[in-house]
């Protein structure tokens, strides 16, 4: 049984308000800059950014908003407990793909050449 009470219809209204504010400033930038094009681009840059910032403002108080600075913030967390390697530990496994990466290609190399010999010498037996 879902009830709503008369708070949780209050928030979902609000949450919706905010969502047309966003879409409201989202799409005065977009008139701003088609239509004042004529009046200094400092001005009309100040307020686009104006209208961005406060378009940022409203999305971080939305529920959406505010679980993408949770997941930012989880995700930061998590990038400082990853054990970097060390410059020896990066280099000697640099220096390992490119062994492996000369070795194969020279493996790879040599077994095309003895293809293509076997497949001239076959050619050349049924003329």
């Amino acid at each position: 049984m879902n009830i709503h009470t008369p708070n949780q219809k209050k928030c979902k209204n609000i949450e919706k308000i905010k969502w047309i504010f966003i879409f409201i400033n989202f799409f005065l930038c977009i008139l701003i800059d088609f239509y004042l094009n004529k009046i200094n681009t400092l001005i009309r840059i100040s307020l686009i950014i104006f209208l961005i910032s406060c378009t940022i403002s409203i999305f971080i108080c939305t529920e959406k908003g505010k679980s993408i600075l949770l997941y930012i913030n989880s995700s930061k967390s998590e990038i400082q407990k990853i054990i970097w390697p060390k410059y020896k530990e990066t280099l000697y496994t640099t220096f390992v793909i490119i062994f492996v990466t000369i070795f194969m290609s020279l493996f790879l190399w040599g077994l095309d050449s003895i293809i293509f010999r076997l497949i001239a010498f076959i050619i050349s037996l049924r003329l």
